[in-house]
């Protein structure tokens, strides 16, 4: 007795279009990420440091973690163009800006984590729960801290708290 030959197409034409699903699924799977990619390079080739009026600035909005909660932040930083190089002023900025925060939460007895970062992101939250300001001029460089139930300011020279010059 011959079988028939058309016998399990019945089941294959089912499953063919759960097999072209998947097929474009696995497609659109690494467009997505290479469109992600794209996003991400757009991100990172995009300037922070603004330079207005013979200033350096800079304004920035993120996340900083704790192990009890998050807090939105903001950061603003100013210099003049010249006091120092562009290098120069995101290296300080940057130092500040991580040194201000971990100090802020040590002193109000809040646990972070050791590797203390601000997770960035392109618009402020609201509301902020933490602002920092800081201003580099030729003397000194000033920062605030402003929370909702506080604000603190402090200075640091140049030549003693943030240069060593080595003999």
């Amino acid at each position: 007795m011959r079988q028939n030959p058309l016998v399990g197409v019945g089941p294959m034409k089912k499953a063919l279009p759960s097999i072209l699903f998947c097929s474009l699924i696995l497609i659109l799977i690494p467009s997505n990420a290479l469109l992600g990619q794209r996003d991400i390079k757009t991100i990172l080739l995009r300037d922070i440091v603004k330079v207005e009026n013979g200033m350096f600035s800079i304004q920035e909005f993120g996340i900083l973690g704790t192990f009890d909660k998050n807090f939105e932040v903001k950061v603003t930083a100013t210099a003049p163009k010249a006091l120092l190089s562009r290098d120069n002023f995101l290296r300080f900025y940057g130092a500040l800006s991580s040194s201000i925060f971990s100090t802020y939460l040590g002193q109000e007895g809040i646990k972070a984590p050791d590797n203390l970062h601000i997770l960035l992101k392109d618009k402020p939250g609201d509301p902020i729960d933490i602002t920092v300001n800081i201003t580099m001029s030729e003397k000194e460089i000033n920062y605030t801290v402003v929370t909702k139930n506080s604000q603190s300011k402090m200075n640091l020279q140049w030549l003693t708290q943030l240069y060593v010059e080595v003999p």
